[in-house]
């Protein structure tokens, strides 16, 4: 299953509290399985390293920060874990994706479960990513460690919003090149890019219609006449051959307006379903992008 489908069917990052949920037991923070990345990625963020998580190569890949212990144990892919060794690990909690209905009651049998909610946000994203930390913090007796990862997120968002202070008007667009290069996905309002290019003053270039996971896939040629100052855009790492192969010197991709202009950025590693850490990352791409062109 493609990881960007797996994404789409979990929805936008919407995490039930850990602190909100009556009735779990206590949990040893050294042996928490996080299946979902973006429980992983926030665990690592307020110091506290998973005893495994799902396909640990291919997150380094994605997510390089904050990094990966080479002691965290691979766990296999999100929608098919070990169960053997699941059941070896002892853990005393998962942290899943909403996976089938048969996977999760497997798991349930293991250890105690939590999921991501399977339910689009309609709020305040970052916000939401916000509060999940410092919840989560207090849950697992890390609420100092959780109050500094905050506080440093909010001074480095706040430094990049005022190095922007003369593009306020920019239009920034954040997008997947698709493996056959002539179509995308394009994240609107509601997605993780989006609310960083609110945090830092921007706007958001795709103000078009998105489906309920707060992105829409379009066709390369639908960009052409976007009214867009800085496109930035990834790819999945396993996709690259056949891109260099569909990027041919008069394909659609390279007709485009903006890429004739060289206002392009290749995010080498972003992840448009992570936490504050991947969030803080792309801020700082885009900024670095938009300080170069002044």
């Amino acid at each position: 299953m493609p990881e960007f489908s797996r994404r789409h069917c979990l929805k936008m990052l919407v995490m039930l509290p850990l602190a909100a949920r009556a009735g779990l037991p206590t949990v040893d923070p050294q042996r928490i399985v996080a299946i979902n990345w973006a429980a992983a990625e926030t665990l690592l963020s307020i110091g506290i390293t998973p005893l495994a998580i799902s396909d640990t190569g291919y997150f380094r890949r994605r997510i390089p920060q904050p990094v990966l212990p080479e002691r965290v144990q691979d766990i296999g892919p999100f929608w098919e874990p070990n169960m053997e060794l699941l059941d070896a690990l002892r853990p005393s909690l998962i942290i899943s994706d909403v996976l089938s209905a048969p996977v999760m009651a497997k798991m349930a049998a293991i250890a105690p479960l939590e999921t991501v909610s399977g339910w689009y946000a309609s709020g305040d994203l970052w916000q939401a990513l916000h509060d999940w930390t410092q919840q989560t913090g207090r849950r697992l007796g890390a609420d100092a460690a959780a109050a500094r990862w905050l506080q440093q997120v909010q001074v480095t968002m706040r430094e990049l919003y005022l190095r922007l202070e003369s593009r306020r008007s920019a239009r920034v667009l954040v997008m997947v090149l698709d493996q056959d290069g002539k179509h995308a996905t394009v994240y609107g309002s509601g997605s993780l890019a989006d609310a960083v290019i609110r945090q830092l003053g921007l706007r958001n270039a795709w103000q078009k219609a998105v489906n309920a996971a707060h992105i829409a896939r379009v066709r390369i040629e639908e960009l052409a006449d976007l009214p867009c100052d800085r496109l930035f855009y990834t790819e999945l790492p396993t996709a690259m051959t056949r891109l260099m192969r569909a990027r041919q010197p008069d394909g659609l991709w390279q007709q485009l307006p903006i890429v004739k202009s060289d206002r392009v950025t290749h995010l080498e590693s972003f992840f448009p379903f992570g936490g504050l850490a991947t969030g803080l990352a792309l801020a700082g791409d885009i900024t670095r992008a938009l300080e170069a062109e002044q």
